[in-house]
């Protein structure tokens, strides 16, 4: 039969095992212990920006020719859009663009010479 001071050791331990389970599950923030094949994981870093490029053919999202609902649609996947405009795009296509972009709430980085597209085609407008 065990004694009191068995029962008392063996009680340490699993409030000790316990305690352990709870600070490990804590500490790895409800992710579980790191075991399986991490379907369904969160992407731990920033999406990156797609990448616009406008010219006198028209618009490339990443490299691909898209029109304005492709382009709208992967950029607001995406979060942020780098927008960047050859000296024989359309200027009514730069602003156009971004406009959509950020009417979408899309990000929209763009070299200066983008943004006076836009405004001075902005004010031009009635």
């Amino acid at each position: 039969m065990p004694s009191e001071r068995d029962r008392r050791g063996r009680g340490k331990w699993v409030v000790g095992g316990a305690g352990l389970a709870l600070l490990l599950l804590l500490l790895r923030r409800g992710s579980g212990f790191g075991l399986g094949t991490g379907v369904g994981a969160r992407p731990t870093g920033p999406v990156a920006p797609c990448r616009v490029r406008i010219d006198q053919a028209g618009v490339q999202v990443d490299g691909t020719r898209a029109d304005l609902a492709t382009t709208v649609a992967t950029c607001r996947a995406a979060g942020a859009a780098d927008v960047t405009a050859t000296g024989a795009a359309i200027v009514g296509v730069i602003a156009e663009v971004v406009r959509a972009l950020q009417d979408a709430g899309v990000t929209v980085r763009a070299q200066p010479s983008v943004w006076d597209t836009v405004t001075t085609t902005s004010a031009r407008k009635p």
